[in-house]
């Protein structure tokens, strides 16, 4: 029986492939907590007076960050959203009931939406609208249900009085992310995903990721250990046409077998680069305009929001 590498009491039960150490349940609790503290602390993303909305997905993410959350900031300023998406065969009213069960032991209020009822369209139901009006598939499933949730959430959280977001967005999303944006050349996007990046519009609410600097296999392995139940069916919209990120998933899990600390390493290193480059634009007078259709903010230059594009002009469908 192997010890842990930090108490040198207790049982190890996982390794810790970036640092090298075996670790007993209670020391990499308490190892992850601290990460996502150093996190919160070095980009003021939790102040004292917040009131945040939780996006629970109902994957194993988000549940620790629900479980994380509540040891950090007073439940009574915590407040949980799951939003189904409307994916036949995928959607998972068992692991929802879990998470509104967690939440109620954990003293947070929570609430279930869906995309179709906030906006219309379900996942399916859009890309059934798609090929039916345009013969194939010109905007992707994970596309438009990225957009959707950002929507409701950030409607919810306004509605709701909540000045933060919080989502449970770990190490290999952020690193996935970036490389997306740097192969795009996209600049302003990398901007906008910097911790210390602030919003330009009243109506906009903050969004954080305090599990960022956290890998996904931890919290895989701490979901497990709490026994939350895992969704065992894969997206299908992933199987069939698989992403980009996929495929940049796959590629950073061979860099990662050379170097087991690459991520957090790139993760350390663009942010600090991109750090000038927010700085500079948060002191930016930038009033968004709002969309013409739905009300909502929308980018400089442009006459409706995103959302309120792909239902209008791929669909033909008045929103």
């Amino acid at each position: 029986m192997a010890l842990c590498s930090k108490c040198g009491k207790r049982e190890a039960i996982v390794y810790q492939k970036h640092t090298g150490m075996k670790l007993c349940k209670n020391c990499l609790f308490e190892d992850v907590k601290q990460r996502i503290l150093e996190q919160v602390k070095k980009y003021d993303m939790i102040l004292p007076e917040d009131r945040i909305l939780i996006g629970i997905s109902g994957g194993k993410d988000s549940y620790v960050l629900l479980r994380f959350l509540p040891e950090i900031h007073p439940s009574s300023k915590l407040f949980g959203l799951m939003i189904e998406e409307g994916i036949k065969g995928y959607n998972r009213a068992e692991t929802f009931s879990f998470v509104k069960s967690s939440c109620h032991e954990l003293g947070i209020d929570c609430v279930i939406t869906s995309i179709k009822e906030v906006l219309k369209y379900s996942v399916d139901e859009f890309m059934s609208l798609q090929i039916k009006r345009c013969n194939s598939i010109k905007i992707s499933a994970c596309t438009f249900c990225g957009i959707a949730r950002r929507r409701i959430l950030n409607v919810y959280a306004r509605s709701h009085g909540m000045n933060k977001v919080a989502t449970g967005h770990n190490l290999d999303d952020e690193v996935q992310t970036y490389l997306i944006n740097i192969l795009r050349g996209d600049i302003m996007r990398l901007i906008q995903l910097h911790p210390l990046s602030i919003v330009h519009s009243p109506l906009l609410v903050k969004r954080i990721k305090p599990l960022r600097t956290i890998y996904e296999y931890e919290t895989a392995f701490i979901a497990y250990m709490e026994g939350f139940r895992f969704q065992e069916t894969e997206c299908p919209y992933i199987v069939e046409r698989p992403t980009l990120r996929t495929k940049i998933r796959e590629l950073i899990k061979e860099i990662e077998r050379i170097d087991p600390s690459a991520q957090l390493k790139f993760l350390n290193e663009v942010d600090k680069a991109l750090e000038p480059l927010v700085k500079m634009r948060n002191m930016d007078s930038v009033n968004l305009p709002r969309c013409s259709q739905c009300g909502e903010p929308t980018a400089p230059g442009r006459n409706i929001c995103k959302f309120c594009e792909l239902i209008d002009n791929v669909l033909n469908i008045q929103y």
